[in-house]
């Protein structure tokens, strides 16, 4: 889940106050007198006593002010910080301010800032601050969610929400066809797919080389399953697979499978992973397997990708499988990617995010997590009906709190979202973010009852 970059414990370096902008505060003082050499010491000692105070006055009314604002301002944040401390995380405000990062008064023009290698890091809706890449490292530590919005991607975008807006259904309607488009969810299938992933990268750090490769490795799976479907007889599913570049390294990947007809207004039906993994120790070089954060989403929706294209399911709307760059360090990439949605004026009929499916707590029971915060409401309550028609266990709400995965991006730009968790928010898997992620605490049993969910909400959602 979502997070970012390299080691350091002090969080000291001067913030952005909660703001859409970056402000620079200038004081200006004015005076009849004129001072010169000729004037007397005690004069010039008694002048510079009150410029002194004047700034500590004014230093502490902006301090005041920015106190203000973040005790006042965020009814929203307030809410996160209580859903974070009964889970058990530190809540984003308090953890903060433990920390010790400090309001910026004097602030440098954004440009500037970034390339000083600060970034502008989103706590809530109404909390942002510029940090640099230790104390965003520690934010991840902290297990305190954030987005990183240094590029204004969706907040440059003018959302047309009544373009954008697609119906979502109310029941499930078509269970003779998804029931058995479910049973042919192989779990031997994900995992030697989930075995390569999660092995052959020391780790898929968005920055990193290894997790240029991940990316590349990827696309070439899916790129095998879209050819496949080339080469079948006419009449059947027509898919493709993009790399979406970016600046860094590693570019985000679509999948598509087309819809019948020529329609392109159509909305589209996503389904969405990250590829990226991090060693909160050391995210360049440490190992980092990924296997369960997100390599278990990553491989429920490749082997929902297979299903459709090996069995020629032909959708009335688009279906996409998308797996982002970057997630851990902020959601960058599913920002770019639902900024250019948006940009680009295309229709969502709703993204279901799969992030870390393969994890629940021994002794408890096995659930669905049904994320209730950032998410569409409809789109939210469809997938419990799912879940009451085709799983044999249950779901439970929980709720993560702000941009804790890349459905948050979705919800920011406009689209409707859902997050169905491996299990409550705190009692997920413990070893995430470090080298100890890997298959021995994955269950593909429960990887599969997550699979079919997706089978079912790609079919149900495309066929309405």
């Amino acid at each position: 889940m979502a997070t970012a970059a390299a080691a350091a414990t002090d969080l000291k370096h001067p913030l952005l106050p909660s703001s859409t902008s970056s402000t620079t505060t200038t004081t200006t003082i004015t005076t009849t007198d004129r001072v010169n050499h000729h004037h007397s010491r005690p004069r010039m000692l008694a002048i510079f006593a009150a410029v002194a105070a004047f700034l500590l006055l004014g230093t502490a009314q902006t301090y005041l002010l920015a106190a203000s604002r973040c005790g006042g301002a965020s009814k929203q944040l307030h809410q996160q910080n209580v859903q974070a401390a009964s889970h058990g995380h530190p809540a984003p405000g308090a953890a903060v301010a433990a920390a010790g990062i400090q309001v910026q008064r004097r602030g440098l023009a954004p440009a500037s800032k970034v390339a000083r290698g600060l970034r502008r890091i989103a706590l809530s809706e109404t909390d942002e601050r510029w940090l640099d890449e230790s104390q965003i490292l520690d934010l991840i530590r902290q297990k305190i969610h954030f987005m990183d919005v240094t590029d204004q991607d969706i907040e440059s975008v003018s959302i047309d929400s009544g373009f954008l807006a697609a119906a979502v259904p109310t029941t499930p309607s078509f269970k003779s066809i998804v029931t058995p488009l479910a049973n042919n969810v192989s779990i031997p299938t994900m995992t030697t797919w989930l075995t390569q992933l999660s092995t052959q990268f020391t780790t898929r750090y968005y920055k990193t080389a290894s997790g240029a490769r991940a990316s590349d490795w990827i696309a070439a799976q899916a790129g095998a399953v879209a050819a496949s479907a080339a080469a079948a007889s006419s009449g059947r599913a027509v898919a493709s697979v993009r790399q979406f570049n970016h600046t860094w390294g590693q570019p985000s990947i679509i999948a598509r499978l087309e819809a019948a007809g020529t329609d392109k207004t159509v909305p589209v039906v996503i389904l969405s992973a990250h590829m990226d993994s991090i060693n909160q120790a050391n995210p360049m070089t440490g190992v980092s397997p990924g296997a369960d954060d997100d390599g278990t989403g990553s491989v429920s929706n490749y082997e929902v990708f297979r299903i459709l294209v090996s069995t020629g399911f032909v959708p009335k709307r688009p279906i996409e499988i998308h797996w982002y760059s970057g997630e851990e360090a902020g959601l960058l990439g599913s920002q770019k990617v639902a900024a250019d949605y948006a940009k680009n004026g295309v229709a969502v009929a709703g993204v279901l995010q799969m992030d870390m499916t393969g994890y629940f707590p021994a002794g408890k029971e096995e659930i669905f997590g049904i994320v209730t915060d950032n998410v569409d409401a409809k789109l939210t309550q469809f997938v419990r009906t799912l879940i009451d028609s085709y799983s044999d266990i249950k779901w439970k709400d929980t709720s993560c709190g702000y941009a804790c995965s890349d459905h948050a991006s979705w919800t920011k730009a406009g689209f409707p979202s859902a997050f169905p968790f491996e299990t409550l928010l705190g009692d997920d898997n413990p070893f995430i973010h470090t080298k100890n992620d890997d298959l021995s605490h994955v269950s593909f049993a429960h990887v599969a009852k997550f699979c079919k969910l997706a089978v079912a909400f790609a079919v149900e959602m495309s066929l309405f």
